[in-house]
């Protein structure tokens, strides 16, 4: 399987306690695995937010319509973690299977959220979308409840910038904020019309829905704003129609196709669903669990494996005894093996890692100019850093 999505979000306690914030979100995650249980005949979203929840939380495995729900819960100390996990087939191919993940991590009065969707297809072929209704319904839950992602709140809905003020408050505390784990999605209007968006880079309005969590959508709907944000970051701007994606890290002597501009005379029906696909499949490659959740789930593992010797201990036959504990002998070693198998499968993946990431810092060393930090913070490029950052004949086609 490999992972087709990936968010972590940070729940804003907003003055309540870790805990009941922890219950909740732990609630609402498994009102979610209900759904995940029902066909998408079945299936109808609810619109009252973590509020629904309901005051239950089964742990152990369930099976209905060909789906199966996991839950689980650990508590260690100040830390909490709750696990829920959904496997099920595609509604439209049977032979793709979903695997959605969804961890809450408490750590005293912080809760961290975690979502995993991973993917196993029976045959190569373009992958359908991640995107599944609940689990929009419960990204959009935790969003409209104060998420946040790194220093960045987060949003349900496409923020709209307008005015001086606004560009400059755009660029100083959303794209050159080195606290920004989520891209920015910048759509733009067209030059003819103020508020107009080219149909083939998607409704913006749909995008923002769809990356709830994900990324930060903007919308730029006045012509003479593009200008002002054209004079603040020149070739790493936004025009007459086009849509920009800034990546994390941004900063304003990066070279212009490191965050890519899909033009409007390059868009086609296939670009807005692109642009989101891209977006979902970054999230995909940089997602990592929660901290401590390995730890709180080794924790369980450790409690759940005591009560299963305990189990065996006390059985009063010595025969049958011992050949329990030769069976869980035989067990631990197999899972050693596969452990040390897994474990150099990893370091050989991180020593390629580590040889590609030398690669690519090699060439980008030619690329990229020293930061100068009068420029990050005025937003004003210096004749050098112009010059070093003038495109190519080869850079002048962004691509979409």
């Amino acid at each position: 399987m490999f992972r087709a999505l990936g968010a972590r979000l940070t729940l804003d306690h907003k003055g309540v306690a870790g805990v009941a914030l922890f219950e909740v979100a732990a609630q609402r995650m498994w009102s979610w695995a209900n759904d995940g249980l029902k066909t998408a005949v079945e299936y109808t979203t609810s619109s009252e937010g973590l509020k629904t929840a309901a005051d239950s939380f089964a742990e152990g495995e369930f099976r209905e319509n060909g789906r199966t729900v996991t839950a689980l819960r650990c508590d260690s100390d100040n830390r909490s973690l709750c696990r829920v996990t959904l496997q099920r087939p595609d509604e439209w191919d049977p032979s793709i299977l979903w695997l959605t993940t969804v961890d809450a991590v408490r750590t005293g009065d912080a809760v961290d959220v975690g979502v995993s969707v991973e993917q196993d297809m029976r045959h190569l072929r373009v992958p359908p979308s991640p995107l599944a209704p609940p689990l929009i319904a419960l990204l959009h839950d935790f969003v409209n409840a104060g998420a946040t992602a790194g220093t960045q709140r987060l949003r349900s809905s496409a923020e709209v910038v307008v005015g001086s003020e606004q560009i400059d408050s755009f660029v100083e505390s959303c794209l050159l904020d080195q606290g920004r784990r989520l891209p920015v999605v910048l759509f733009s209007a067209i030059k003819e019309e103020d508020g107009v968006y080219p149909p083939n880079a998607g409704n913006p309005a749909l995008a923002a829905r769809e990356l709830c969590g994900l990324a930060h959508v903007y919308v730029m709907p006045r012509v003479e704003d593009s200008h002002r944000l054209t004079r603040r970051l020149a070739l790493l701007s936004v025009y007459d129609g086009a849509v920009r994606v800034y990546w994390p890290r941004f900063r304003l002597t990066d070279p212009p196709p490191r965050h890519p501009l899909h033009l409007r005379q390059r868009l086609n029906t296939a670009s807005g669903p692109a642009i989101i696909r891209r977006v979902v499949e970054a999230g995909a490659r940089s997602y990592r669990p929660p901290d401590g959740t390995a730890t709180l789930l080794a924790t369980r593992w450790r409690k759940d494996e005591q009560q299963r010797i305990a189990v065996i201990t006390s059985d009063p036959d010595p025969a049958r005894q011992a050949s329990l504990l030769r069976d869980e002998l035989l067990r631990v070693i197999d899972a050693q093996v596969a452990l040390e198998h897994d474990m150099e499968t990893l370091r050989h993946q991180l020593l390629r890692a580590t040889e590609r990431t030398d690669e690519l810092d090699s060439q980008l060393t030619g690329v990229r100019a020293v930061p100068d930090p009068a420029t990050e913070l005025s937003g004003r490029p210096s004749a050098p850093i112009v010059e070093a950052i003038a495109p190519d004949a080869g850079d002048v086609a962004l691509g979409d």
